[in-house]
């Protein structure tokens, strides 16, 4: 009695023509979902773009430079013609010093005590700036007080100690 010979029907083929349409369905959602983060991107750098724009920062040495102005830019690139933005001197940059002192434990104390005080005040500063403060301090007193001032610091002798 000859047997029917099996037919072998692919399983994977059918599979495959299945996940091919869901495939394609899943690139062209993610496609989607990427072109609408890109538009949602570009908006919100735009807005972030005239948020900066608007805002004043305040110069060093009291020279105002104007924001630049978008819609002039605009129409400059499209007439052909590139403007020439007026060359602006830059401030001089303030060299700084650096420089080496003594002075007695409980002043220097005192310094880290300010800072704490400057601290708990909301404000931080370093040694320098509160050294600079300092300093900034006594040019604004009037020569009677700056000597009363300067008479209650002791004078210290200067130089490196002995071993």
């Amino acid at each position: 009695m000859p047997q029917p010979e099996p037919t072998a029907e692919p399983i994977a083929a059918p599979a495959v023509e299945a996940a091919a349409p869901v495939a394609a369905k899943r690139i062209r959602k993610v496609d989607v979902e990427l072109e609408a983060t890109n538009a949602r991107n570009k908006k919100a750098m735009s807005d972030a773009l005239v948020k900066v724009m608007a805002v004043k920062i305040a110069q060093p040495l009291g020279r105002a430079v104007p924001p630049p102005d978008l819609q002039k830019s605009k129409k400059a690139a499209k007439a052909g013609k590139p403007e020439k933005a007026p060359k602006l001197a830059k401030p001089k940059k303030i060299k700084l010093v650096r420089d080496s002192y003594a002075m007695p434990e409980n002043e220097y104390a005192a310094i880290g005590t300010l800072k704490k005080r400057l601290a708990a005040l909301g404000n931080e500063f370093k040694k320098s700036e509160l050294l600079r403060g300092g300093v900034a301090a006594l040019a604004a007193l009037n020569d009677a007080e700056l000597l009363a001032a300067m008479g209650r610091v002791h004078k210290i002798k200067t130089g490196r100690p002995a071993k």
